[in-house]
């Protein structure tokens, strides 16, 4: 399998403060091109550890579109919410002139609000300029679920999906979204992680490791962080 590099790191601290500073160059050397850059994010432990160090690079942030790649259907206040999680800890400091773009609307369910939020996501966003995703223990990514029907979309740019474990309810880009941003960074922390990464990089489809949506490109334009 083709389409990444690897860099390996000691610590997950120094893991995190490469991941941290190769972010924001790449950011920063986006918008000396650019107006208006795209960054996609996800949730999780290590979008919390990272978050906070980003918001402290005094980069022009006002110009940053923040785009949530996923979200549980759950309220934007709850504890399990993406878009609180990234409110509360990358749009602070200088990131607080960051504009952020949740995909949680008013619909009862994920499914009916796919319309709405494709409507509502604007097209100067694509492709994603920067990519930060990381992998779940079972090779998931964003929502992206292994063997969920999601990861064979091709049209829509949403998809909603179910998770294994609660809340089950989700809704996440499509694989062909993730997979076309311009550059795309990917940190795999512990040891059973590294593992499974191992398992993922051997041939297979992307139905059944959802990370290989991110993995698989002609040029290796998405980079893994690896650490204990």
């Amino acid at each position: 399998m083709s389409g990444y590099s690897i860099q390996r790191y000691p610590t997950r601290s120094e893991a995190l403060e490469a991941v941290a500073s190769h972010l924001g160059q790449l950011l920063e050397s986006t918008l000396a091109k650019r107006n208006r850059v795209t960054f996609g994010v996800c949730g999780g432990r290590t979008a919390e550890a990272l978050f906070p160090m980003l918001a402290e690079l005094p980069l022009n942030w006002d110009s940053v579109d923040v785009l949530l790649i996923d979200e549980r259907w759950v309220a934007t206040h709850s504890d399990q919410s993406n878009e609180k999680l990234v409110r509360h800890t990358l749009l602070h400091s200088h990131g607080s002139a960051a504009t952020l773009i949740g995909l949680k609307t008013h619909h009862d369910c994920a499914r009916e609000a796919l319309d709405s939020v494709e409507q509502k996501l604007d097209q100067g966003m694509w492709p994603i300029d920067v990519l930060f995703v990381s992998m779940g223990d079972d090779g998931h990514i964003a929502s992206l679920f292994p063997q969920g029907v999601e990861n064979s979309e091709t049209r829509r740019k949403v998809v909603a999906s179910s998770s294994p474990l609660p809340p089950h309810e989700r809704i996440s880009l499509a694989p062909w979204v993730l997979k076309g941003a311009k550059r795309i960074i990917l940190p795999i922390f512990g040891e059973t992680k590294q593992a499974l990464f191992d398992k993922v990089t051997q041939q297979g489809p992307s139905m059944e490791y959802p990370v290989r949506h991110v993995l698989r490109h002609e040029d290796p334009q998405c980079e893994v962080f690896l650490a204990p």
